[in-house]
């Protein structure tokens, strides 16, 4: 029994870190019926900001300063400032001048973004893990760094007590307080309502008054910073992150759209614990069921796209010719 709880956390804690990035890609795949493939990379991104941010902050004395929970703050606002920019980079850049090109086209570009984003990090990303960062992340035996291509350690910078027990609900705490407060934006709110109706039908939605250029913009910012702190999180929540790991993350946040319905924010969800559960579980009960996981939970994804390509939750759509 005490076996099976833990696993029921773990599977939790890995739900949430898919979920979130899962409603990145249903965000934008609403608007733009685009599926914008560098989303990993961008809440990779979001990671090692916070990181590249508390080197900084750390270095010039403010977060000695200040709270640790205005600490955290700060360094995610950082980040979320970033990556949003770079959710708006990717749309300029990589989608907009393909709109009227075939939908291939947006898709190749994103993944290239992508393959950019990961060899940047690898490439100019500097060492952090020194002296003071081992001290004050309470890391025991910190990675010994010695380039931007190795992983990264992440500071413990949910639970300054270092109980992964408090670090644990307070991730799960953060991203049911996320998910509460996109369904109120969605619902609540004439930007939200725009994307939902964006989503639904778009040249309906531009008929109706409905200003398409500004919803898009807000929907890329929205999407960057739910990236951000998905990176934190999943960072947080493995204690490492690398610089590559954004093209596995990616995919298991679009399986994990698919799986629920990929114009669905609610599917993503139920997705991403789904996936969530499929590995730790097979991870846990099965002998040797670590090197298979990723399989098991892929071929769940393959099941679902052919039994129920629409997801879990999504509608079949009838297209009349």
């Amino acid at each position: 029994m005490e076996m099976f709880s833990s696993l029921l956390v773990s599977a939790i804690l890995m739900g949430c870190t898919y979920t979130l990035v899962a409603i990145g890609y249903c965000l934008f795949f609403g608007v733009l019926d685009v599926v914008v493939f560098c989303c990993g990379d961008i809440a990779i991104f979001g990671g090692f900001s916070i990181i590249g941010a508390y080197t900084i902050l750390y270095s010039a004395g403010v977060l000695q300063a200040v709270p640790a929970f205005v600490a955290v703050l700060i360094m995610l606002t950082i980040a979320a400032i970033l990556c949003a920019a770079l959710g708006l980079i990717a749309y300029q850049f990589s989608i907009k001048p393909f709109e009227k090109s075939s939908t291939l086209m947006p898709l190749l570009s994103t993944i290239a973004l992508g393959v950019v984003i990961k060899e940047v990090l690898g490439l100019v990303f500097q060492p952090v893990v020194n002296s003071i960062a081992a001290v004050v992340t309470s890391v025991d035996d910190p990675l010994s760094v010695v380039g931007g291509r190795n992983p990264q350690a992440m500071p413990n910078l949910i639970a300054g007590s270092g109980s992964t027990d408090e670090r644990n609900l307070i991730i799960i705490a953060v991203t049911l307080a996320i998910l509460i407060a996109l369904f109120l934006f969605l619902n609540k709110t004439k930007i939200g309502l725009s994307m939902q109706a964006i989503s639904q039908n778009k040249e309906l939605a531009l008929m109706t008054g409905v200003n398409v250029k500004r919803t898009i913009t807000a929907t890329f910012i929205i999407g960057g910073i739910l990236l951000a702190v998905g990176g934190f999180l999943l960072s947080s929540y493995q204690t490492i992150i690398r610089f590559d790991g954004g093209a596995m993350y990616g995919s298991k946040g679009f399986s994990a759209a698919v799986v629920g319905g990929l114009k669905n924010t609610w599917g993503a969800v139920i997705g991403g614990m789904l996936l969530g559960f499929v590995e730790v579980f097979t991870a846990g009960y099965i002998p040797g069921g670590t090197q298979y996981q990723n399989i098991i939970a892929f071929l769940v994804v393959i099941l679902f796209i052919v039994f129920r390509p629409e997801g879990i939750i999504g509608e079949k759509s009838i297209e009349k010719v």
